[in-house]
């Protein structure tokens, strides 16, 4: 149509709809005008005032039937005719309570799945960071080959290089992650905090609650310390009460002047940081240690790319200036979003393929139960269209039903999103990054109702013109013997193949991600003493006592005694790094019999601090030489136990005893320690990661804090952790307790995304099973009744039951076994996604291909099997009576 006339009709019709009186008033102005120029036409021909009007009405056909005819053609009747068909769609809905369930309960499960994950990817991945100009933050990290990662920490000269020699930025800052004991206006505990330069909060242009920020040169040598609290902390510790500014609290033993508070919304990268301190820069002596990372703001016009570029301009120069301390130095420049987001995306991106997946089957689903109730209404819509209803009218009657039933899953969708999103927020998945953000906002409600919408079309249409699109004449005589059309059939079955290959999509990648879990499961974590007999905290004894590390050492030594004499304690020790994944200190190292080339290191590896039990408290074999023990004291020669692999790396087919090495690299003045023994390999890195390198050393000889105190007992650990935190009370009630738990709940949560994500995949392949047993079964069922008279016919000439048994279970076999056949060869190619997310299991695994066919084989056997025996059981004689 010409645009004009878009222009001249569109605001017709919407003043029509929005202002009805005055366009009826004008209508019956209209009417009766022609009217009273007819009646005066008619008395000028001859006729009285009453033949007259007579007369005109009847050349008008009615006052009333010629203002319907104008209604329609103003489109005046919108609103009625929505009314109308509402009322007629709730009736009809109401007559038939099984088939609005079973579509209601389908389109609330597949739309409130789409929804919650959809909240999911939009605040994580869509949603921008909450940082103003949050696309120019940036992340700046160490790479060299000594480290062995691409993002790895830096040092403060690296962070000072940064600073001085960059341009691209328009503020620079150094972040730590770290953990405080506060202290100094009540009981000590330990936080999560980290330590920040005095522009951070400039940087990502953050304001506070209360208070101030950092000052430009707070964070340089000899300036008072300060620290700005999280809302978190300061409602929980100091009653939120704004006289906190300018109390003087201890951090590790430290005084420190608080300054500001941060609101509860503000974080970075870690959600339970509930303090920031200000971390001085003292002039470096060495390259080392590494424990920053920076973050900064792109100044206008300056690119990430060309960001990235001059860093590695400077990581060349910084590496040409300290050849013995860098191997392929890299400065890498990540933009902030990527580093919050980690490797959450592919995950994401699963999730919504497969809840995809699950709203397809669901609509499917409910395009079926369409399509047999269109089938039952043959009689109906043929009477409709017989007295002279259009095909507009009935499409219009058929969407009104389908919109009406995706609005309402729609509604029941959401709150079932609601729920998930609790429920999630409840689980807490470690590794998920902006969980507080997760939430249902204005976005997730459009896309609710877009799907809602989207739903509608989907299986409402087709349906739809189907049922309008008969010739009269055919659908009479459907209508009168009571079968269904091939078109009908066809189309019924070509929704439950998709049905089913969508759901051995669905089942594949769930049965991959649970072998995948169950598989990592069964990863031995490299030490025996069984996991929820071994009791585990984190101690931090800090203040003016512990600065001398003999203080240290002693208090250790005091605490490991009192702890082994409580009844039921078989064992206990410390150590700053414990299985599976809780790694505190990594360092190269270098062999004193195997110097490394020139221009190589070895990359850093776990080292352990220990004491001297901790291998007889986690149950780690001695495979060769000795364990710690008394000789070695804090005043004699160094010495070390390294892990079978790297006795394997380096030893081959010798004996590492008796041999030296020293951490750190060959630039560092380290002495070497004597190897004194080799133990069993441990997970340290996660039980996914192949075994590590490790090297231990003792506490005696390098006391540190804070530390992980392990206590094996002898029954449920749990049950002594009142006791032991007594002990610990009596010999210092300063020093805070933090962590407290045990082995097999340290083992669990290191596992707890995988858990995470096969538990959501199972739970989306179930719905899908659910559905397509549900889609199979109706298809057998309806085509059971349908055919009842043929049924009675076959047995009424010599058919048994077992006979009728076989046919119509094969009915169903039939449609499964294709869509099982396009199911698994979809599959090859869509699993492949998943490959970063498997362990120990490939992404086309024979077993779990076999058994997804196998249970949807089994399913579609089970759906049939009921109206197969309806059909088995059916009265010849009953039958052929049917109408």
């Amino acid at each position: 149509m010409p645009w004009q006339w878009w222009i001249h009709t569109v605001p017709l019709r919407l003043r029509s709809i929005f202002r009805r009186s005055q366009v009826e008033s004008e209508l019956d102005e209209e009417l009766r005008f022609h009217l009273e120029r007819r009646i005066e036409y008619e008395i000028a021909a001859g006729r009285t005032p009453e033949e007259a009007r007579r007369a005109a009405l009847r050349a008008m056909d009615g006052m009333e039937q010629r203002k319907e005819e104008c209604r329609d053609m103003r489109h005046m009747n919108v609103i009625d005719n929505l009314i109308r068909d509402v009322r007629y769609t709730v009736r009809t809905l109401a007559r038939s309570p099984g088939f609005t369930f079973a579509a209601l309960l389908a389109l609330a499960l597949g739309i409130g799945a789409n929804t919650a994950v959809f909240s999911v990817v939009n605040s994580i991945l869509l949603r921008p960071l909450p940082y103003a100009d949050s696309d120019r933050l940036v992340m700046l990290f160490d790479s060299f080959q000594q480290q062995g990662m691409d993002r790895g920490w830096a040092c403060v000269a690296d962070f000072l290089d940064w600073k001085e020699r960059s341009r691209s930025f328009q503020t620079l800052d150094a972040v730590a992650s770290s953990r405080f004991t506060l202290s100094g206006d009540g009981d000590a505990e330990q936080i999560v905090g980290m330590g920040v330069t005095s522009t951070f909060f400039e940087t990502l242009l953050a304001r506070p609650l209360l208070g101030r920020t950092f000052t430009a040169g707070e964070d340089q040598p000899g300036h008072a310390l300060t620290v700005v609290l999280s809302e978190r902390l300061w409602h929980r510790r100091y009653g939120s009460t704004p006289n906190v500014l300018g109390k003087e609290i201890a951090l590790n033993g430290r005084p420190h002047t608080i300054i500001g508070v941060m609101p509860a919304s503000f974080e970075l990268g870690q959600r339970d940081v509930e303090a920031w301190a200000i971390l001085v820069l003292d002039p470096p002596k060495r390259r080392g240690p590494f424990f920053l990372r920076g973050v900064a703001r792109l100044k206008p016009g300056v690119t990430l790319d060309h960001a990235a570029a001059e860093m590695d301009l400077i990581a060349r120069e910084v590496e040409r200036a300290n050849p013995k301390d860098y191997t392929r130095l890299r400065f890498p420049v990540v933009a902030l979003r990527e580093t919050v987001v980690g490797d959450i995306r592919p995950l994401l991106w699963v999730l919504s393929g497969a809840v995809l997946l699950v709203f397809l089957i669901a609509v499917s689903n409910v395009a079926n139960l369409m399509l047999a109730r269109a089938t039952t209404r043959q009689r109906e819509i043929a009477i409709r269209l017989s007295i002279g209803a259009g095909r507009g009218q009935l499409v219009r009657q058929f969407m009104t039903e389908s919109l009406m039933l995706s609005l309402a899953g729609g509604a029941i969708g959401m709150v079932l999103a609601f729920w998930g999103v609790a429920a999630l927020r409840w689980l807490e998945p470690r590794g998920l990054p902006r969980l507080g953000e997760i939430g249902i906002d204005a976005r997730v409600l459009a896309f609710t109702v877009v799907a809602s919408l989207a739903s509608a079309v989907l299986f409402g249409l087709a349906p739809a013109l189907a049922a309008s699109g008969a010739v009269l004449s055919e659908r009479l005589k459907e209508s009168g013997r009571g079968g269904e059309s091939q078109r009908h059939g066809r189309a019924r079955g070509v929704l439950v193949i998709a049905q089913v290959t969508l759901s051995v999509l669905l089942l594949i990648g769930a049965g991959l991600l649970i072998r995948s879990f169950n598989l990592l499961g069964r990863v031995h974590p490299g030490f025996h003493a069984p996991p929820e007999q071994v009791l585990t905290m984190l101690l931090s004894p800090t203040g003016p006592r512990y600065r001398d590390t003999r203080a240290l050492g002693a208090y250790w030594d005091r605490l490991l005694e009192r702890v082994c004499l409580v009844p039921g304690v078989q064992a206990a020790s410390v150590a700053i790094t414990i299985p599976p994944d809780r790694v505190a200190f990594s360092d190269g190292y270098e062999i004193e019999s195997k110097p490394t080339p020139p221009g190589s290191e070895h990359p850093a590896v776990p080292v352990p601090f220990v004491s001297r039990d901790y291998f007889r408290t986690l149950g780690i074999p001695l495979l060769r030489g000795r364990w710690f023990d008394g000789r070695d004291r804090a005043d004699s020669p160094r010495v070390t136990v390294i892990s079978e692999a790297m006795a394997r790396r380096h030893f081959p087919g010798e004996n590492p005893v008796g041999q030296r090495l020293k951490h750190g690299h060959r630039s560092l003045a380290n002495p070497y320690m004597e190897i004194i023994g080799v133990v069993g390999d441990v997970k340290y890195q996660g039980l996914d990661s192949e075994n590590t390198l490790v090297y231990y050393e003792l506490t005696s000889q390098v006391p540190s804090r804070p530390m992980w105190l392990l206590v094996r007992t002898r029954g449920d650990a749990q049950a002594l952790a009142p006791a032991v935190r007594q002990e610990i009370r009596s010999l210092d009630p300063g020093v805070p307790i933090d962590r407290v738990g045990t082995m097999s709940q340290a083992l669990s949560e290191s596992v707890s995304l995988p858990r995470f994500r096969s538990l959501l995949m199972t739970v989306f392949a179930a719905t899908a099973l659910l559905l397509a047993a549900i889609g199979i079964y109706g298809v057998i069922a309806y085509s059971v009744a349908q055919r009842t008279q043929e049924i009675g016919v076959r047995m009424a000439l010599g058919a048994t039951p077992a006979g009728v048994l076989r046919l119509v279970i094969g009915q169903g076999g039939r449609l499964a076994f294709v869509g099982i056949a396009l199911g698994l060869a979809g599959a090859f190619g869509l699993t492949r996604v998943l490959e970063k997310m498997l362990f120990g299991v490939s992404a086309s695994d024979t077993v779990t291909f076999a058994s997804a066919a196998l249970v949807l084989g089994a399913v579609a056997i089970v759906a049939s099997l009921i109206p197969a025996l309806r059909a088995a059981r059916v009265d010849p004689l009953t039958a052929l009576r049917h109408d």
